[in-house]
C-alpha cells in the first residue's frame, strides 16, 4: 500500500453518501488486485458535483477493451502500462482512441515501472491526458487527479451536447417555412438556450394572438421542452397546466415579466397586438444577461412566426384565387360552387392514401384545381349547353385538355408544371381510350390519374347545366364500373374503401345551389 500511496494515510468515511445524480463512471485497468483494492479504499466517499463514483475493474488490457465495448459513459480510465504484455496499457489507449474513436473519456496512464515506458515518449506518442508513477499518487493527489479529469470530461460532454444542439438548430433553420418546422426550430433553440444558461430544461413558449372573441385568448404553443413536452402545439390556455395558464393570465394582465418561486415568465409585446410568453422553470435567480438572452430568443421566434404566418396567408390567398378561377371556368359564373376545392381535398386524400411524401401531396393539392383551366378557351355556348353536345361541340370541348397544357407548360415554376401535367392528362383513360394522347395504364402520370378520379367522383354528385346531381349509390356504381377501364383500379379501391371520408367533403364544402 505504501508503494501505491506514499506519504499519506487513507482516512475515508465509513459509508459514502448516496448521490442524487447519476454516478461518474471510472474504470481501473491493472493486473495487480491490490491496486484495485487500495484505489477503491482511497476513493470511498468521493463526490464531484453531487455525484458519487461508479468504479469498474479490469485486470488486463483485453478485459479493459470489453468494458469499453459495453459502456459508453466512462468518464475516466486509469490504465496500467505493463499487464499481460509490456505495452498492454498503451495498446488499450490506441484501441480506445483509434478503433473506437472515443476522444471523450479521459485516459491516465499509471505505472510502477517507468523505465518500461518513459514519460516523455508516452505523452508525446499516445493520446493520453496524464502520466503518473504509482509512487507519486498519494490519496490527495489521486483525488485531485479525479477532480481535474472529471471536470474536463464534464466540459467535453457539454461541448458535444451543444455542438449537436447547434446542428439541430441549423438543420431546423433550413426548414422554417411552415408552422410545423417553426416548432422544430423554436424547440431546438429553446433547448439549447436553457442548456447554455444552465436552467431547468422545462420550458414553454406561446404566442397569444389578438383575434380572439369575448375576452378569450387564442394561444399557439410554439415550443415545449422538459416537463411540458406533452403540451400540444397550438393549444389554448385551457389545455395547459393550470398553474401555467393562471400565471400566463396574470402576466398578460400586467403586461410585464413576473418572477415566481419556481418559475420565471417572460412577456414581450409583438406586432399587431400579439403577445409572446416564455415560461421557464428554474432553480436559481436569473441575472440581467440571462433575461436579455431570453428576450432575444422570444423576439427572434416571434419575428419568424410572423413571417411564417404571412407566408401561410399568401399561400392560402393564392389557393383561394385558384379555386375562384377554377369555379368560374367550370360554370362561367352561372353556378359558382366548391367543386375545385373538393377536388383539391379529394386529391390530397387520395395521395395520402397512396403513401406519397408530404411535399408531393401539398403540390398536388395546390395544382389539381387547375385541371380545367383550358376551358377558358371554350365558348360559353358549349360550356353552358343544357343538352348533349354534338360531334363538333364535343371535339371542341375535348380540346380544353390540350389548351390547359399549352397555357401552363410555358411556366418554369414547379407548381405550374404540375398543373400542366394534370391539365393535359386528367381525361386520359386507364384502358387507353382517353384524350388528348391516348395514354394507358402507368403511362398516365399519377397526378392525372388521381385528379381524374377525384374530378369525376365530385362531378357526378354535383348539379351541372346538363344534369342533376346523382345519388350517392349511383355515383359509387359508376366509379366501380370504371375500375380498370376509365380509372386506375388501385385508386378506385382506395376511394371506395374510404368512401365516408370522400363523401364528407360535400357536406363540409357544399355548392351554393345546395344550400
Amino acid at each position: 500500500m505504501d508503494l501505491i500511496f506514499a506519504d499519506e494515510e487513507a482516512t475515508p468515511s465509513d459509508q459514502p453518501p448516496k448521490a442524487p445524480n447519476k454516478p461518474w463512471c471510472v474504470l481501473l485497468v491493472d493486473d495487480d488486485p491490490e491496486v484495485h483494492a487500495v484505489t477503491r479504499l482511497a476513493l470511498r466517499g468521493f463526490e464531484f458535483q453531487g455525484s458519487a463514483l461508479e468504479l469498474l475493474s479490469a485486470h488486463s488490457g483485453l478485459a479493459g477493451r470489453e468494458v469499453f465495448h459495453s459502456r459508453d459513459d466512462i468518464a475516466l480510465a486509469i490504465v496500467d502500462v505493463v499487464m499481460e504484455t509490456e505495452h498492454a496499457g498503451l495498446d488499450l489507449v490506441q484501441y480506445v482512441r483509434n478503433t473506437l474513436q472515443n476522444h471523450r473519456t479521459r485516459l491516465v496512464m499509471r505505472t510502477g515501472q517507468p523505465g518500461q515506458a518513459p514519460e516523455d515518449r508516452v505523452i508525446r506518442e499516445y493520446d493520453i491526458d496524464d502520466y503518473k508513477e504509482k509512487t507519486d499518487l498519494t490519496i490527495q493527489k489521486l483525488r485531485t487527479l479525479l477532480y481535474s479529469k472529471l471536470r474536463a470530461y464534464r466540459d467535453l460532454c457539454i461541448l458535444e451536447y451543444q455542438r449537436d444542439g447547434l446542428s439541430r438548430v441549423l438543420a431546423a433553420t433550413a426548414l422554417v417555412q411552415n408552422a410545423e418546422s417553426l416548432t422544430v426550430f423554436a424547440t431546438a433553440v429553446l433547448d439549447q438556450l436553457t442548456s447554455l444558461l444552465k436552467l431547468d430544461r422545462s420550458a414553454l413558449y406561446c404566442i397569444v394572438l389578438p383575434t380572439a372573441n369575448d375576452g378569450e385568448h387564442e394561444t399557439r404553443t410554439i415550443a415545449a421542452t422538459g416537463d411540458f413536452v406533452q403540451c400540444s402545439i397550438n393549444t389554448n390556455f385551457d389545455a395547459l397546466p393550470s398553474i401555467v395558464s393562471d400565471r400566463f393570465a396574470e402576466v398578460l394582465e400586467k403586461k410585464s415579466a413576473q418572477h415566481f418561486d419556481d418559475a420565471y415568465v417572460l412577456y414581450t409585446a409583438g406586432k399587431n397586438g400579439a403577445s409572446n410568453l416564455l415560461y421557464l422553470k428554474h432553480a436559481r435567480e436569473l441575472c440581467a444577461m440571462d433575461r436579455q438572452l431570453l428576450e432575444a430568443y422570444t423576439r427572434s421566434v416571434a419575428i419568424t412566426f410572423e413571417n411564417v404566418c404571412m407566408q401561410e396567408d399568401l399561400r392560402e390567398t393564392q389557393q383561394e384565387l385558384v379555386y375562384c378561377l377554377a369555379n368560374a371556368l367550370e360554370g362561367r359564373d352561372h353556378d359558382m360552387g366548391a367543386h375545385a376545392k373538393r377536388v383539391a381535398l379529394s386529391c390530397e386524400l387520395l395521395a395520402r392514401l397512396c403513401g406519397l411524401p408530404d411535399p408531393q401531396i401539398l403540390q398536388l393539392k395546390a395544382a389539381s384545381p387547375l385541371h380545367d383551366i383550358g376551358k377558358a378557351c371554350i365558348p360559353d355556348a358549349i360550356l353552358g349547353k343544357p343538352g348533349k353536345l354534338d360531334a363538333r361541340e364535343a371535339d371542341l370541348m375535348q380540346r380544353h385538355a390540350q389548351y390547359g397544357l399549352d397555357m401552363l407548360q410555358r411556366s418554369q415554376r414547379p407548381l405550374m408544371k404540375l398543373g400542366a401535367e394534370i391539365a393535359g392528362s386528367h381525361h386520359e383513360r386507364w384502358d387507353g381510350t382517353g384524350y388528348p394522347n391516348g395514354l394507358a395504364g402507368d403511362a398516365i402520370p399519377l397526378s392525372g390519374r388521381i385528379t381524374a378520379l377525384a374530378d369525376v367522383f365530385d362531378t357526378l354528385g354535383s348539379r351541372r347545366s346538363y344534369k342533376e346531381p346523382w345519388p350517392g349509390d349511383k355515383v359509387v356504381e359508376a366509379i366501380r364500373a370504371g375500375r380498370g377501364t376509365q380509372f386506375d383500379p388501385t385508386l378506385v379501391d382506395l376511394l371506395l374503401n374510404n368512401l365516408p371520408a370522400f363523401a364528407a367533403l360535400r357536406q363540409q364544402f357544399p355548392d351554393s345551389a345546395d344550400h
